[in-house]
C-alpha cells in the first residue's frame, strides 16, 4: 500500500539513488553565489545610485547646453550611467579583500582557525520569544540550535586554557558576543567562568549585560585582594562577571600591575578567565591586555573584516611567543553548510 503523502515513492531513498541526489541539492534560494550577489547589491545600492545619477546628470546637462531636447538626452545618457555604476560597484565589490572562505583563509594565511559560528537571522530569532530574541537567550534556550553548537566546539577547543583573550582587529566584529556565549557554554559545560570587561570605553560587554555600575575592572585592579567586591552575577543565567564602571575619568585606563594580580587571584577560584579585550587596531591598550592570556582568540566577521586588517592585528598578538594565537570567524551566513567551516 503507497502512502496518500508520498505516493508511490517511498520516504526513505538509498543514498545514491537519483532521488536523494536531486533532494541534496542546494536549492536556488540557498545558492552560495547568489547570496554573495545579494550581500554585495545591499552594500554597493549607494555608490550605485550615486554614480548613475553623476553621469546621467552631467551628460544630460551638457546636452541640453547644446539644444538637445531632454528627452532625447535621457535616452541616451540613462543607460551609460546605469552601466558607469554597475562597472564602478561590480569593481569596488571585487576589490573587497575580506575573510569568505574558511578553509583557505586558515591555509594560504597559515593562521590557526577555531571554528565558525552562524549568523543569528530574523527567522532563526523568531523561534524565541519576543523578549528572548538575543544570541545569549538563543545559546540558552536553544542548546541544540547550530549557533549553541558552534559555542559549544569552540569551547571545547579551549578547554585546555585557563585565560583566553577575546578581540576584534576594527570594532564591531563580535568579540564581545563571542566571549560572552564562549563563557556561558563554558559555565553549561560545568566549568567555573568568569567573564572580565576590559574595554573601558565602550564599555560593551557590561551593556550587553543590562549593568551600568559604579566600580568595575579598574576598581578591582587597584585592590586585588578585595576582587570579590567587585564581581557581580547575572541574575537568569548566573555568569559571573567583573563590569567597567561608568567613566569617571576618560583617560583611565586599566593598571598594568594589578591586572596581572588580578588574574592570578582569579585563576586560584576559576577554570576559565573571559576577557573581553578593545579592539587592537584602535590603541594599544587591547594587545596589552591580552598579554595576560594564555590564548589569544582574533574574532573576525565573515564578508566584512579585510584579510589587511586580520594581517595587522595577528601580527600585533603574534609579537607574544608566550601565548597562542588563534581566529574564530563569526556571521556566517545560513545558506553555508556549517559542517564545512569548523577549524582544523
Amino acid at each position: 500500500m503507497t502512502s496518500p503523502l508520498t505516493g508511490d515513492r517511498s520516504r526513505y531513498q538509498e543514498p545514491g539513488t537519483r532521488t536523494a541526489t536531486l533532494r541534496s541539492r542546494r536549492p536556488p534560494s540557498k545558492s552560495l553565489a547568489l547570496g554573495r550577489l545579494r550581500r554585495g547589491f545591499q552594500r554597493q545600492w549607494p555608490l550605485f545610485l550615486i554614480i548613475s545619477f553623476i553621469v546621467t546628470g552631467a551628460g544630460v546637462g551638457y546636452d541640453l547646453s547644446g539644444q538637445v531636447p531632454i528627452l532625447s538626452a535621457l535616452v541616451f545618457w540613462a543607460p551609460l550611467g546605469i552601466a558607469a555604476g554597475l562597472v564602478v560597484t561590480f569593481v569596488r565589490e571585487l576589490s573587497r579583500n575580506t575573510v569568505t572562505s574558511l578553509s583557505s583563509f586558515g591555509k594560504t594565511r597559515g593562521y590557526a582557525i577555531l571554528g565558525a559560528a552562524p549568523e543569528l537571522t530574523p527567522r532563526a530569532l523568531r523561534q524565541l520569544p519576543p523578549d528572548k530574541r538575543t544570541p545569549l537567550d538563543c545559546l540558552a534556550f536553544q542548546p541544540s540550535s547550530a549557533f549553541a553548537t558552534a559555542f559549544r566546539d569552540l569551547q571545547s577547543a579551549i578547554s585546555t586554557d585557563g585565560v583566553v583573550a577575546f578581540a576584534g582587529a576594527i570594532p564591531n566584529e563580535g568579540a564581545t558576543t563571542t566571549a560572552l556565549c564562549t563563557a556561558i557554554a563554558a559555565s553549561q559545560q560545568g566549568r567555573s567562568v568568569v567573564v572580565i570587561d576590559c574595554d573601558l570605553r565602550r564599555r560593551s560587554l557590561t551593556r550587553t549585560l543590562g549593568f551600568d555600575p559604579d566600580e568595575g575592572l579598574a576598581d578591582a585592579c587597584e585592590e586585588p585582594s578585595q576582587w570579590q567586591n567587585f564581581v557581580g552575577e547575572e541574575d537568569e543565567i548566573g555568569l559571573h562577571f567583573i563590569p567597567a564602571s561608568r567613566h569617571r575619568n576618560a583617560w583611565r585606563d586599566v593598571p598594568p600591575q594589578g591586572f596581572k594580580e588580578l588574574i592570578l587571584r582569579l585563576r586560584q577560584h576559576y577554570e576559565l578567565i573571559v576577557l573581553d579585550c578593545p579592539p587592537l587596531l584602535v590603541g594599544a591598550e587591547g594587545a596589552a591586555i591580552a598579554a595576560a592570556a594564555d590564548r589569544c582568540v582574533l574574532v573576525t566577521a565573515w564578508d566584512r573584516t579585510p584579510i589587511t586588517a586580520v594581517r595587522r592585528a595577528m601580527g600585533v598578538l603574534q609579537r607574544r611567543p608566550r601565548a597562542e594565537t588563534a581566529v574564530y570567524v563569526n556571521r556566517v551566513p545560513p545558506e553555508y553548510r556549517f559542517g564545512r567551516l569548523r577549524g582544523e
